[in-house]
């Protein structure tokens, strides 16, 4: 099976990055793909920009290792343009999947997507309570 994944992928397989749950995130979502495999993103922002992501999940060794780029690539980034990361950006990232795998990337990228618009949506609440 190693042989189907990339140097980059196997190392995140077995050592994600960011891979816990933030103490004090701005902005967070939980999402299960239709494969059954939950994922679950923090994201912190500081003026404007992901200062910190990270995430879990129940999935596999792919879901672990889309999880864990999905993270790398949104820290430093604008939230606009980290909302932005498609499933191809992290399938790219990681050297390629095999096929079968592929979803991961793309239920990383969605809950990445949905955690940096709950912080929108809980920025903008906050936001309105203080100008009334």
């Amino acid at each position: 099976m190693e042989e189907n994944y990339s140097a980059k992928a196997l190392e995140r397989f077995r050592n994600p990055r960011n891979y816990d749950e933030l103490q004090e995130p701005d902005g967070y979502a939980r999402i299960t793909g239709p494969c059954g495999d939950t994922m679950e993103f923090w994201a912190q922002v500081d003026d404007g920009i992901v200062s910190a992501a990270s995430f879990t999940t129940t999935g596999c060794g792919p879901s672990r290792a889309c999880g864990s780029m999905a993270t790398e690539l949104a820290e430093g980034r604008p939230v606009a343009e980290a909302k932005e990361i498609s499933q191809q950006d992290i399938l790219n990232a990681l050297g390629g999947m095999p096929e079968a795998h592929r979803h991961c990337a793309l239920l990383a990228s969605n809950t990445l997507r949905a955690a940096l618009e709950n912080y929108q949506a809980s920025s903008t609440v906050k936001q309105m309570k203080t100008e009334a």
